[in-house]
């Protein structure tokens, strides 16, 4: 069974972001763009991994991974992400089909992308 794509959720958990915002205090623009260069050094390989498993079917590792990019996510305030990772964590430990799978990795990517982008315009209006 695919996973949605969850695009009726808000990309950034707004309360997570302010959480992190009133963290920073004056240097909040600085730490964001560091914990998300920490985020994104730690999760891009992930893919490959995620990718692989897919391939492999291999659903322990397939939801060991969607677990560990959830985790993270929705520790960075990416809230959509999160979920789709949480959605496809779940279905990977169901019967999902290598297709499923598969597919489920590249919609994991995909929100990845909008997720980054969005954190970024966020981050480059703090000033």
């Amino acid at each position: 069974m695919p996973i949605s794509d969850f695009s009726n959720v808000e990309i950034i958990d707004r309360e997570q972001f302010e959480m992190l915002v009133a963290t920073g205090e004056d240097e909040a623009k600085a730490m964001l763009e560091e914990l998300l260069d920490l985020y994104t050094q730690e999760a891009e390989p992930k893919f490959i991994e995620l990718y692989q498993a897919a391939a492999e079917v291999d659903r322990h590792k397939c939801n060991r991974i969607a677990h560990a990019l959830a985790g993270a996510s929705a520790n960075l305030g990416l809230l959509r992400l999160s979920q789709v990772c949480r959605a496809y964590e779940h279905g990977a430990r169901s019967d999902m089909s290598r297709e499923d799978l598969e597919s489920g990795a590249a919609l994991i990517e995909k929100a990845y992308h909008v997720a980054i982008v969005q954190m970024k315009v966020e981050i480059a209006a703090l000033g």
